[in-house]
């Protein structure tokens, strides 16, 4: 499923689309014991390996029976031992920069250019690992499988600094929006008009349909929100727009006047989409506890949702039956959330794809060839991937007798986060929960029509643009504290922006977002001068 954009890639992807438990602790790794028989295959002369991997996940059940098992497979592969650490997405990025700023032990880690991870700028100030000649050698299927391009998207100064995680459901990418199909048909809503139409057109026409769906089922949420992804801020393709540089930092192109950076904050798609928020927030259309919730996995697995950003695509208009477009965010498993999807944006690969998702090394880990040749093994040994990302098949899942994908309760289950882990795509598609049946087979050959378009999609203008921060670091750091302190607020609806939005924009402008949109534009025409 497109996952990302929920985030994010979404993804939304996702996303996105796609967050974990909200003030939890952090998973324990790997039982110390975990690799006997992967020591006992290994040369007499060779040490162990042990390679600290950390992403972000809640706690997941059954952690040690399936990683000990993993282990076994890598430790006879490679002669390693994975130690992955599970950190609560709530402090991920802090934890992890702040071993980054203390020069703390760890070898691998997922990381990003939003959420505050700062890919490019851990990159820059050269926290990660130079990947660019060693990636060949160690890692030559991780590095010929994907689209050659993406590599562009994890330079800094024409260095490799990241392993990207393509995932099955490519990159080529649209925005749009995930509808309760039950409720659709319920209300009568005409979710086919909204395809192509502005984010702004898309919204008006969506609120109608959640007060006639909210009306009749009142214990759902119509749209959600959360005080780590906004619709607006997280979001810029869904906008017509492009970050020119890391997504959370002020400064952004519209696609249609790729020229000039602006202050997106500023525009007037912004101010409207506020008062949109405001008013199904008055309505109760959103969660009144939106500005701070950071965790709303539990809603949408409780299929809770009556609509959400979706980055699924093809969508259930272009291809009917798509099965990743054919529930609602994490509930397919459960078969209850029925949907239906609509695209609304371009068709682009935006610049932030490849590091969107992606796998940094430590510039001071003692095993830098190591921690790349575990890469190259989580993204082509389909069993190991699998195992981490599925558990054990008659255990941890099944498939019914319809042949479809059925996770078993209370089981390992790794949160729907495999794409922080490596690639799930291959050649034949065959590294994911595919349904054992026409849905399954349907599934792929989606995706390869995706893969098909990651060669031909529009790229995105700033696609190899790296901004250099250090001139506005200042103004940067001002900037970042009082987005994320009124973000959420604003695109929750939580505050009347009659009021907040023009104290936002005073804020940001107090802090220095003049001096930062000067500087990128600077160093945005000295690129493409250059280019």
């Amino acid at each position: 499923m497109k996952r990302f954009s929920a985030i994010l890639l979404s993804v939304t992807m996702v996303f996105t689309m796609m967050l974990t438990g909200c003030g939890q602790k952090e998973a324990g790794s790997t039982d110390d014991s975990a690799p006997d028989s992967a020591s006992a295959s290994a040369p007499a002369d060779e040490k162990l390996v042990e390679l600290k991997f950390y992403m972000m996940n809640s706690p997941v059940n059954d952690f040690d029976r399936v990683m000990k098992k993993a282990n076994e497979i890598i430790g006879k592969e490679i002669n390693a031992k994975l130690d992955l650490i599970l950190v609560d997405s709530s402090t991920y990025a802090e934890k992890m920069n702040l071993m980054i700023n203390s020069g703390d032990d760890w070898d691998l880690s997922f990381t990003a250019n939003w959420g505050g991870i700062n890919f490019f700028e851990n990159a820059t100030k050269g926290a990660y690992a130079d990947l660019t000649d060693l990636l060949p050698k160690y890692a030559p299927e991780t590095y010929s499988r994907i689209p050659e391009g993406l590599w562009e998207g994890v330079k800094v100064n024409g260095k490799i600094y990241g392993l990207v995680n393509y995932q099955q459901w490519g990159t080529a990418k649209r925005d749009g929006f995930k509808f309760r199909s039950d409720l659709v048909d319920e209300t009568g809503f005409d979710w086919k008009a909204l395809k192509d139409k502005t984010a702004i057109d898309a919204l008006d026409k969506i609120g109608p349909f959640l007060g006639d769906a909210l009306a009749k089922h009142r214990e759902m949420i119509g749209f959600e929100t959360s005080s780590i992804e906004s619709l607006f801020a997280s979001n810029p393709l869904l906008w017509n727009m492009e970050a020119v540089g890391d997504t959370s930092i002020p400064g952004w192109i519209n696609l249609d006047n790729q020229d000039k950076v602006i202050n997106q904050f500023e525009t007037e798609d912004f101010a409207k989409y506020t008062e949109i928020m405001r008013d199904w927030f008055l309505k109760g259309y959103v969660r009144k506890d939106g500005a701070t919730v950071k965790d709303t996995s539990p809603d949408r697995k409780a299929a809770k949702f009556v609509a959400e950003k979706t980055g699924s695509w093809p969508d259930g208009i272009e291809y009917p039956g798509n099965p990743d477009a054919s529930n609602m965010s994490m509930t397919k498993s459960a078969g209850n959330a029925p949907a239906v999807t609509v695209s609304t944006s371009r068709t682009m690969i935006p610049a932030g794809a490849a590091s969107t998702a992606a796998i940094a090394i430590n510039s001071e880990s003692k095993h830098i060839e190591k921690a790349l040749q575990l890469v190259e093994l989580l993204n082509t040994n389909d069993d190991l991937y699998k195992l981490i990302t599925l558990g054990e098949e008659g255990v941890d899942y099944n498939y019914d007798e319809n042949g479809k994908f059925t996770m078993v309760e209370g089981k390992y289950n790794f949160n729907f986060n495999e794409w922080q882990i490596g690639q799930s795509y291959s050649p034949n598609f065959n590294r994911t929960n595919y349904d054992k049946n026409k849905d399954g087979e349907i599934q792929r050959e989606t995706q390869k029509i995706i893969y098909e378009a990651d060669k031909t999609a529009e790229i995105s203008p700033v696609t190899g643009f790296v901004f250099d921060s250090t001139p506005v670091k200042t103004q940067l750091a001002n900037c970042s504290a009082v987005t994320t302190e009124m973000i959420p607020a604003l695109s929750s609806g939580s505050v009347d922006p009659a009021k907040v939005l023009p104290e936002f924009l005073k804020r940001l402008k107090a802090a220095g977002v003049d001096d930062i949109i000067k500087e990128k534009q600077a160093q945005y025409d000295a690129w493409r001068t250059n280019k």
